[in-house]
Formats: structure tokens, C-alpha cells, sequence
């Protein structure tokens, strides 16, 4: 027998998407100003592959694709192109925009990813840029924009998408950007011409006819409730799913049975090999055929569920797969996943920080390593439980490598993953195919009202099974506070407990050990980190005002009339934090190791108080919240806060309508006051560390 290759030898792509990948990672880390050099340097040293000695040929050929990957991820960001929209605003009087596809509902209003095709400058000439923004409409006017349709709109209404700063909490602003989209704006329908109809991008219109076609025929073929869980089954379309049922699949770890996946892909990928029967040994051409039929509906599919990260890996994979049987080619599996990352990555480096393409890649590549190890430990010859032990291995072997990274995104584990994915997928499974007759054969003018009432018995004991596992006492474990360093130690773990268990030697278990030491030192350091940690915290909460002292793992909120009884804002923050204790106070003046916190709650206490303060010489932090809606006392008062030892700084928190924030920082800059608006910068932490008092707890409140 031929020993089997190692991975990096029989897969050899291995080599090449690693160092590429670490190069689309360096790029966030490194400063502006290093990039272009580098990019200089990797263009000559791709000269130089040709004439240096061949001993050194690998070591420079990994450093040319980690520089690749910096170079393209440069070039993958739209704001360094000459065209980008954004360069040419401050000329624009319009612009020429189409939406992407379906909208997202939220509670209020709808919102369409715009591309833009041109731009109207302000003497009349149109431009050919390129870009993207987020138009929201009320909710009531969702169904007046129609993917594929062109629309001309204003410019004055768009504006950048700006972070919260709120810590733990998800950052809206950062992860459009990975999407190349900056800027956003809330319109009404009246604001949006349509241009005519010859302008319309047919290929667009024509498959978001055919997702609103398979969106009807869920409507028309599936009893309510259940078409809407048979819609997210189908093309991932979740907008009209139950909030309670969308959490009770998150909790038990099933989410990925609607989210489509490769599970789903993969699943008609089998049932297209098996339908479609040529004649290949008689016509060898027909082989090509069908290979050009599975993968063409294979991605017309994937378009239709909305080319997610997760379908795009499973639909490249398995066309990869399918070239290569066709011309004869042994794949292994790590080939076929490092070839289809690579290729992905080239086509667009944000795909490395899509969490669908990087959970559907670690469960892909944890199912290669360990279902195998797994497999034996479940082995029997009945076929259903063959069958059974099959799918329990798979379930077991994805958690491996998708657990540090869910950590890290979602901040919480599933407990019951096992029996909660022994009962969604088999069933989930087969509501697929229900879905796929009912959308075929309603395509064909057909109406198949028995498969839509065996769907919907499916779905229905799916439902039942997920919410009744996810109301299981401890069905969560939710709170973890892992960062990236945490998950790279995680892995690291995973790799010598591994490679230990493998082979079982000693210095296998003592690199275990090390690891386990590294770990828990890590995880004292963070700990030690919160108990020293001491600064002002001013939440940045669109409406409301939120303000708290954080003192190690303690915060104290200084309460006012706008301030929320609980938002998930200050619960992301408490765990981000390691806050375990909070109090309250409300008192309008507090003292901060020396410092004044002034938060008057009227018009009538800015005046009287900003007098006094200013009489006794004193540059206290000033908070305004929508109590306040006249800063006249102090923009007519003497600067006298300006030349005071510390300054004084004006905080304008998010309860202030936006407008009059805008308004009033601008008039305070314009007395060179110091102000931070949460509008415009987001959250504040603020240290304040001036002198050794301590806080002056005024009226507590438990």
C-alpha cells in the first residue's frame, strides 16, 4: 500500500491560499503609509523569482502571495479608485442607482443595497461612476422599488455611515464596509424617479422575477404559517420568519438549515446527478451536457438564494468537483477547498470576512479531518443506524473547527446541537425538496397542493422539535467574551490535542500543557485588564441617553429622563466589559477622582448652573441631553471654561435630535470649545484621572 501524501503535498493550494490569506489579514493591521512601498517591493520581487537560487525560491514566493494579498486588497477597496462616487459628491446634484435585489424589512422601513451607475454633476454632464449605499423607505412604500429598475434620486439626502462606538456591540458601519458601501440614506418614494423602462438591467429584473416567482408559489402551495420558514428553506428569504422561531433555531445551532448552505446546494447538486441520465458511454459528448446543465442551475440557483458566502463556496466547490470528474481527475478534498477559497479570495478579498464563508469553510474542512475519526465510534450494520451514525458524526465533527469562531461572532454555544440537528436536518431535508416541486411546477403552470400540505407537516414538526430542545434548561451558554487572540489559541489547542491524540507522545502532551498555560495566563490578563479599567462612558443610543462611570467591573449610570430601563447595547457592553455589578445615581453634578460631571436635565439648570461653575473657576464635563434644548446661556457666556486648567469638554449625546447636534457642535467649535457629539463620533470612553478622590456617590439607587 502507498502511504497517503501529507496535506500540503497532496494539496498543494494549501500553500499558496495561506500566505495569501495572511496578506488580506495584514492589511487592516498595517499603516497607510506602508502599503504602497510594499506593493513596490512585491512587484520587483516577482521579477526576481526567475534569477535567485532555488533554495530560496519558496521562502520568497510565500512573501510575493502574502504582498498579493495586501496589493489586492487594496485594489479590492472602491474608495482608492478615481471612480468611486464618493470622490465626485461635493459636485453632484444626482445620481443614477438601481436596487440590488429584494429589500430587508425591518419594523419601520425597508432597506435596498443601491448600486450606482452614474452620476449627474452640478453643470448637467453625466458620469459613469461606481458604488454602493443603503436607501431605507417607510415600510409601507417597500414594494415601489423594483430590482433591475434604474432610479434617479438627489444627493442631498445621503450621508456616511457612521460606527456607534458602543463597546461589544455590533458595528453596522464597519461591516458595510466590507462591502464597499459607506453611505446611506432615508428617502421617501417621491424622492425616486424611475427612468424608462429601456434603462432596465434585464438580467436583474429576470431573477428577481424568479425569486418573487418562488415566493408566491410558497403563498399559494403552503398553509400559513409555515410558508414563510418554507421561503427561508428555499432561498434563504428570512425577512418574514418569526423572531421567536429564528431564535429558537440560533439557540440550538441550527440556524444553518435556513440559511442556505452547502448542505442545501449539496443536496440538489445529488438530486440533479440523479435525474439527469444520458447515454454517456454511447455519446462521451453528453457527459458535457450535463455538466453544463448541473452547474448552470447549480448557480442559477445560488443567484437566486442571494449568492450568500456560503452558497458561493458549495456551488465553486462542487463545480470544481464536477470539471474535475468530467476530464478524469483524481480531487482530494483539501485541494478542492484551498483551490475554491483561492479562487474566491482573488475574485474578492472582503470574502475572507463574510461569517457565512468562513463558518461554511471551517465545518467543510472540520468535516474532512474529523468525520473519519469520528465515524468508527458509531459504526453499525443496520442501514438506518449506519445512516444515523453518519449524520451524528458529521454534526459532532462541524463543531470542532466552527465553535471558536461562533464564539467569537455570536458570543454564545449551543448545548443540544446534536438531537436539534437529528431532527432538522432529515426534515429539513425533505421540506427542501417539497419546495423545489412546488417552485418547479408552479413555474410550469402547476399547482401542487398535496406536496405543499406534506411540507407543511414537515416544517411544523421541525418547529415543534428546534423550539421544544431550545426551551431545555441550559439549551445556551451564552456571555463568552472570546477576541480574535482567544480564537487563534482556541485553534492552536485544537491543533495539539490533535496531533497528541494522534500520536500520543510526550512532548505532544507537554505541548498540550503549554498551550493550556498560555491560555489560561491569557485569560487572567484580560480579567486583570477589567479590574484596572477606570473612564467616562457615553453610550451613543439614537433617542435615549445612556452615561455610566466604569470602575473595574462595575458600572455606575447617572441616571436622567431619558435614560432606558435595559437596551442590548448596555447588555453587549456589560459582557465586553466583564461588568458584573451596576448602580445608579441622579444626582445632575457628580466629582470624578476631582473632576465635575454636570448633566443638567432643563434649560433652567445649563443657566443657573453654568454661572455658579464658571464663578468658582471651574471646567467641569458638560453633558447635554434632549432636556436641553437651548445652549444660548452658554455661547453667550465669557469663554472662560477655554482657558481653564483641564479644559472643559461638551458632550452631546445621542437622545439630542441629530440636527440640533450637528447645529450645536458646529456653534461650540466655533468657539474653539472642545465637544465631542456621539452623532459624529460615536461613543465616548473617556479617562478621567485627574487627582486621587474618589467618586462622590450622590442619591444611590439600587
Amino acid at each position: 500500500m502507498h502511504e497517503q501524501a501529507a496535506p500540503w503535498i497532496a494539496a498543494p493550494f494549501i500553500r499558496i491560499v495561506i500566505p495569501y490569506g495572511l496578506g488580506i489579514m495584514a492589511h487592516d493591521f498595517l499603516p497607510g503609509g506602508w502599503i504602497d512601498p510594499l506593493v513596490i517591493f512585491a512587484s520587483v520581487g516577482l521579477v526576481s523569482l526567475w534569477i535567485i537560487p532555488p533554495k530560496y525560491f519558496g521562502l520568497l514566493l510565500n512573501c510575493q502571495l502574502l504582498l498579493c494579498g495586501l496589493l489586492f486588497t487594496r485594489l479590492n477597496d472602491q474608495r482608492t479608485a478615481p471612480d468611486w462616487f464618493g470622490h465626485h459628491l461635493d459636485n453632484a446634484l444626482a445620481l443614477v442607482a438601481e436596487p440590488e435585489s429584494l429589500p430587508a424589512l425591518g419594523s419601520k422601513s425597508a432597506r435596498f443595497t443601491m448600486e450606482i451607475r452614474a452620476v449627474i454633476s452640478g453643470e448637467g454632464f453625466i458620469h459613469p461612476h461606481r458604488g454602493k449605499f443603503l436607501l431605507y423607505l417607510p415600510l409601507k412604500e417597500a414594494d415601489s422599488l423594483q430590482p433591475g429598475r434604474k432610479y434617479l434620486m438627489r444627493t442631498d439626502p445621503l450621508k456616511l455611515l457612521q460606527s456607534s462606538g458602543n463597546p461589544g456591540s455590533f458595528d453596522f458601519a464597519a461591516y458595510n464596509s466590507r462591502k464597499n458601501i459607506f453611505h446611506q440614506c432615508y428617502v421617501s418614494s417621491t424622492q425616486l424617479h424611475a427612468l424608462p423602462e429601456s434603462a432596465d438591467n434585464i438580467f436583474r429584473r429576470w431573477l428577481t422575477s424568479a425569486q418573487r416567482l418562488a415566493l408566491e408559489a410558497m403563498d399559494r402551495s403552503i398553509p400559513a404559517p409555515h410558508q414563510q420558514m418554507a421561503k427561508a428553506l428555499l432561498i434563504g428569504y428570512r425577512e418574514e420568519v418569526d423572531r421567536e422561531v429564528l431564535s429558537a433555531y440560533t439557540d440550538t445551532g441550527v440556524v444553518h438549515v435556513i440559511a442556505v448552505s452547502g448542505m442545501h446546494l449539496g443536496l440538489i447538486f445529488f438530486l440533479l446527478q440523479r435525474i439527469l441520465i444520458f447515454p454517456e458511454a454511447r455519446f462521451p459528448a453528453s457527459r458535457w451536457i450535463k455538466f453544463l446543465l448541473v452547474v448552470g442551475f447549480t448557480w442559477f440557483f445560488s443567484a437566486v438564494a442571494g449568492s450568500a458566502g456560503s452558497i458561493i463556496r458549495a456551488a465553486s466547490m462542487f463545480s470544481f468537483l464536477l470539471f474535475a470528474k468530467i476530464i478524469r481527475k483524481a480531487s482530494d478534498p483539501l485541494q478542492s477547498i484551498s483551490l475554491t477559497a483561492f479562487v474566491l479570495l482573488l475574485w474578492d478579498t472582503n470574502w475572507l470576512w463574510d461569517a457565512g464563508f468562513i463558518l461554511s469553510f471551517c465545518a467543510l474542512l472540520s468535516i474532512i479531518l474529523y468525520q473519519p475519526r469520528i465515524q468508527p465510534l458509531f459504526a453499525a450494520k443496520n442501514p438506518l443506524m449506519k445512516w444515523l451514525g453518519e449524520l451524528v458524526s458529521v454534526t459532532l465533527a462541524a463543531q470542532i473547527l466552527t465553535t471558536p469562531i461562533s464564539i467569537v461572532l455570536f458570543h454564545q454555544t449551543p448545548v443540544y446541537f446534536l438531537p436539534a440537528n437529528l431532527i432538522a436536518v432529515p426534515l429539513s431535508s425533505l421540506a427542501l425538496i417539497g419546495t423545489l416541486i412546488i417552485w418547479i411546477g408552479y413555474a410550469a403552470g402547476f399547482e401542487f397542493h398535496l406536496a405543499g400540505k406534506i411540507t407543511y407537516w414537515l416544517i411544523d414538526w421541525m418547529n415543534r422539535g428546534v423550539e421544544h430542545i431550545s426551551n431545555l434548561p441550559g439549551a445556551v451558554i451564552s456571555g463568552y467574551n472570546w477576541n480574535w487572540a482567544q480564537a487563534v489559541l482556541a485553534y492552536l489547542l485544537i491543533i495539539v490535542v490533535s496531533a497528541w491524540l494522534n500520536r500520543k507522545t510526550t512532548k505532544g502532551f507537554l505541548l498540550v500543557l503549554v498551550t493550556l498555560w498560555v491560555w489560561e495566563t491569557t485569560d487572567k490578563w484580560k480579567g486583570w485588564q477589567h479590574r484596572q479599567q477606570q473612564f467616562l462612558l457615553v453610550y451613543h443610543l439614537p433617542g435615549k441617553s445612556a452615561i455610566g462611570w466604569i470602575d473595574g467591573k462595575s458600572c455606575n449610570y447617572l441616571l436622567n429622563p431619558f435614560t432606558p430601563s435595559g437596551h442590548p447595547a448596555l447588555e453587549s457592553a456589560h459582557r465586553y466589559l466583564s461588568i458584573n455589578e451596576s448602580n445608579y445615581f441622579s444626582a445632575p453634578i457628580i466629582q470624578i477622582n476631582g473632576r465635575l460631571i454636570w448633566m443638567p436635565s432643563n434649560n433652567r439648570e445649563l443657566s443657573l448652573g453654568l454661572g455658579n461653575l464658571m464663578l468658582q473657576g471651574s471646567a467641569p464635563i458638560l453633558i447635554l441631553t434632549k432636556g436641553v434644548t437651548n445652549i444660548s446661556p452658554l455661547l453667550n457666556s465669557p469663554p472662560a471654561v477655554q482657558q481653564a486648567d483641564p479644559p472643559g469638554l461638551v458632550i452631546i449625546d445621542g437622545s439630542v435630535p441629530e440636527y440640533r447636534a450637528r447645529k450645536w457642535a458646529n456653534q461650540l467649535r466655533e468657539r474653539h470649545q472642545p465637544v465631542h457629539s456621539t452623532w459624529e463620533k460615536g461613543a465616548l470612553q473617556l479617562p478621567v484621572s485627574v487627582g486621587k478622590q474618589p467618586m462622590n456617590r450622590q442619591e444611590p439607587e439600587k
